[in-house]
């Protein structure tokens, strides 16, 4: 047996036990971010009352109905938002878009004014334009995992584009090379 397949084996048998297992949560973190995902900014709110984040914990739930699924740390300010939200936000970033992650990631870039646009029908819901594929969503669920909450809504109404998406893999931005 590899040294790598006895550390998995050894942490499935802790798993089972009682007590969850020790991981290096640096290097827990270095192997999850082996898995390239793509950027969104979730938002909720519009006009003075908007506030956005960056986030790339974001997948598909189900089709029918139309759900998505995001999670947000229960730290974040996004958290309190999204509990006492009855409609929200996600747009998925371009690769031109790599400014607007860093903004609503906290690191504000002065000289960046993103714009928004309201969705007719869904109170509080902005999306970012530009953005390849933007959605607006009605609260469906809220279920803690951890120290985060998965926020599941149903999609309302959605808009796609055709520019290239905005990748993140290993702590890094990159762009996809190409579309197929």
């Amino acid at each position: 047996m590899s040294a790598h397949g006895l550390a998995i084996n050894e942490a499935v048998g802790r798993a089972a036990s009682a007590e969850p297992p020790r991981f290096d949560e640096r290097r827990l973190r270095t192997a999850l971010g082996r898995f390239a995902t793509g950027v969104v900014v979730i938002s909720t709110g519009s006009g003075d009352t908007l506030h956005a984040m960056t986030a790339n914990a974001f997948m598909s739930g189900s089709l029918r109905p139309p759900l998505i699924v995001v999670s947000v740390g229960q730290r974040a300010r996004m958290h309190e938002r999204l509990m006492n939200a009855e409609h929200f936000g996600v747009s998925v970033l371009s690769d031109e878009q790599e400014p607007h992650s860093r903004h609503f990631a906290g690191e504000p870039q002065s000289w960046l004014a993103p714009r928004f646009t309201e969705v007719d029908g869904l109170d509080g819901v902005a999306l970012l334009d530009s953005a390849v594929a933007r959605f607006g969503l009605r609260m469906a669920d809220r279920h803690a995992c951890g120290d985060h909450t998965l926020f599941v809504g149903e999609v309302m109404a959605f808009s796609l584009d055709e520019r290239a998406p905005l990748v993140f893999f290993g702590g890094r931005y990159a762009g996809v090379a190409e579309v197929r």
